[in-house]
């Protein structure tokens, strides 16, 4: 058991391993949350000449740079193998969700909200997604668009779907939070 236990925290080169090896090493790796190190062990495993195992190992390559919050690295490692519909579908959802989240931070706004429009087209927006849609039109001062999203959130009983309505509000009638 103690042996075990030290293999698993200890870095193994992937370059040293099969490709076969190797996929199963980054499926490890990605359980121990240690993404960058599974992106190599997948790129190893890409070199196997077993079409299923070549998209198993982009696949696991996309997850591994999206859990490091590098969409733009995952979106390319999704190219590297041919990828069966329902996860290439997961992949692009789960970019566009992160490629929403870096513009709202990045402080752009439209950005943002033109990647949330491209996601929920995939599938249904998620509420956090939805909050982050509403927060995208306050700081545009769309503020109908704003509210419409805010109401809808709060009527599930999600607390940021309320706290956005009020910030909507201060927004609109600031010398009401100075009370």
């Amino acid at each position: 058991m103690g042996r075990r236990r030290r293999l698993r925290t200890t870095t193994i080169n992937a370059e040293l391993l099969s490709p076969s090896n190797a996929l199963s090493h980054g499926w490890c790796l990605m359980n121990l949350n240690r993404p960058m190190e599974a992106v190599e062990a997948f790129g190893v495993a890409l070199n196997n000449s077993d079409s299923k195992s070549r998209e198993e190992a982009a696949y696991g390559q996309s997850l591994a740079y999206l859990r490091a919050g590098l969409a733009n690295n995952a979106a390319v490692a999704a190219t590297k193998a041919p990828m069966n519909h329902q996860r290439a579908a997961e992949l692009q959802v789960a970019i566009l969700a992160d490629r929403a989240l870096a513009a709202f931070n990045g402080k752009r706004y439209h950005e943002a909200l033109l990647y949330l429009d491209q996601r929920s087209q995939l599938q249904q927006e998620r509420t956090d997604l939805m909050v982050l849609r509403g927060y995208s039109y306050l700081n545009l001062k769309m503020y109908d668009d704003a509210q419409r999203i805010f109401t809808a959130v709060a009527a599930t009983g999600n607390r940021d779907g309320s706290r956005g309505l009020k910030d909507l509000m201060l927004a609109l009638h600031p010398q009401q939070g100075e009370y």
